[in-house]
């Protein structure tokens, strides 16, 4: 144990160094971070914080949590940022690492428990998500809590309050993604109550308290949003949401979800075949791992079933599995000879680091082509004043961020139209579609390279007035 406090410490810092360094120096690098970022200065603009909106439009699709924490910490920031849009994030990854260290101290020991942290940090998408501006960090954060939370209730002989807390975190992750977080938390215990049928465990189930604190919770902003907007609001939504997800036509294959966990927790995936069958007699028996094994597998079973599958979506099973290979290393640390347990105690440190030296120096040089236009764009954007802009088709939600307005899409038609009416605007043309504007344009007032991609363009065409405003010869 003479080196135990000093790796402690050292993966304190490294996750820090993980979760927050530099987290608002890079431009949001995806679309959704955008779908995030957005609705958040709208609330703040506005002061409407029931209804989220994305460039003028309705954005029902997510409920609204991660926006009021985010614009919470934007208020009192003073302004809506990369930094406290991310930050809900980063935090959430926190309390993640702090309660699967907690738990895994008491239920494990000392080893599992840091193991646990360094297995989590050494993660590709958990570590990648605790740094951006999705739902997902949130939502784990809050499910597994929740989980535990019962879990102590039903298996430690924790007080009722516990239960309780459980139904209220419940309830807050439907608010972060929807009724999505009753597969991660009352499906595993459900299971579990099934499979052991204890009174204890039915009685957490059925107790009446907590469901009427976890609708309360979790069904406010729907009924809110309904009371104000009528039950048809919800039909596309439901249909796009989860019908198309859930049966659409273009299926990944069933293991998908297999291989993305074996790719994220390499190498400690490496853990799941030594000696698994002994392995799985000696934890079968145990009510804690036995629980956290349901709360890994059924989530990872029903997910492989729906048609659209995405790494992120398993996200809230990842601190249990990283206390399960953190247990299993614990096991083999006991056992080891002396060179092994250094090998062991190397690779579990050396892991986390090379994830945090990526994040906190590699990260904004191997991504740059992904933002790079962004911060002229909207330095050029202060050169332009008021003139009406438009996108063609497709526009990246970033564009519509750092334009700080929105920024409507035309399609041919409605182009067509503008063009007959003499209309005098500018027009975001992406990528390939240059192709068919650049004939039918007054001129080419700029354009930003890369964009998004290392051979991608947008530029930006002017049809009337704004050509001599922009002092730009007509033609392409």
């Amino acid at each position: 144990m003479r080196f135990y406090r000093p790796l402690l410490l050292a993966t304190v810092a490294i996750g820090c160094l993980l979760f927050f360094w530099g987290l608002g120096s890079i431009p949001l690098l995806s679309y959704n971070e955008a779908r995030r970022a957005i609705p958040t200065s709208g609330m703040l603009v506005s002061g409407d914080w029931l209804l989220p909106r994305v460039n003028g439009e309705l954005y029902l699709s997510k409920p609204p949590l991660l926006y009021w924490i985010a614009a919470a910490f934007s208020w009192l920031s003073g302004s809506v940022s990369e930094w406290t849009v991310r930050l809900p994030s980063a935090l959430s990854a926190t309390v993640i690492a702090i309660v699967a260290y907690r738990f895994a101290l008491r239920q494990f020991g000392a080893w599992p428990a840091l193991f646990a942290v360094q297995v989590l940090i050494a993660n590709t998408t958990f570590a990648m998500f605790a740094r951006r501006a999705e739902i997902e960090m949130l939502l784990t954060a809050l499910c597994f809590c929740s989980l535990l939370s019962a879990l102590h209730y039903t298996r430690g002989g924790g007080h009722r309050q516990w239960l309780w807390l459980s139904y209220f975190l419940l309830g807050a992750a439907v608010l972060a993604k929807g009724p999505v977080a009753l597969l991660f938390v009352t499906l595993p215990l459900l299971a579990d109550a099934l499979c052991h049928r204890q009174p204890r465990l039915w009685q957490a189930l059925r107790d009446p308290v907590g469901w009427a604190i976890f609708l309360v919770i979790g069904s406010s902003w729907f009924l809110a949003v309904t009371w104000r907007m009528g039950f048809g609001i919800w039909h596309a939504i439901v249909q796009k949401d989860m019908v198309e997800k859930m049966s659409g036509a273009s299926a990944k294959p069933l293991l998908m979800y297999v291989f993305w966990l074996l790719a994220d927790f390499a190498p400690f995936c490496l853990l799941a075949f030594a000696r698994p069958l002994a392995t799985w007699r000696r934890w079968k028996d145990d009510n804690f791992l036995l629980a956290l094994m349901l709360a890994v597998g059924l989530p990872l079973l029903v997910f492989s079933l729906f048609s659209n599958k995405h790494a992120k979506y398993l996200l809230p099973t990842y601190p249990l599995v990283a206390i399960l290979f953190a247990k299993r290393l614990g096991e083999l640390l006991e056992s080891a000879t002396p060179i092994v347990r250094r090998s062991l105690l190397a690779m579990a440190l050396i892991c986390p680091i090379g994830y945090a030296v990526f994040y906190a120096a590699v990260e904004s040089q191997v991504f740059a082509y992904r933002y790079t236009a962004f911060p002229k764009f909207s330095a050029w954007l202060g050169t332009v004043g008021n003139v009406p802009m438009y996108g063609y088709v497709d526009l990246d939600e970033r564009l519509i961020y750092y334009a700080k307005r929105d920024i409507p899409v035309l399609e041919e038609s409605s182009l067509s139209e503008m063009r007959s009416a003499n209309a005098s605007f500018l027009l975001l043309v992406e990528g390939a579609r240059t192709d068919e504007i650049a004939p039918i344009a007054d001129c080419r007032v700029n354009e930003f390279k890369p964009y998004l991609k290392r051979g991608k363009t947008l530029k930006v065409y002017g049809f009337g007035s704004v050509c001599v405003a922009s002092g730009r010869a007509l033609g392409n």
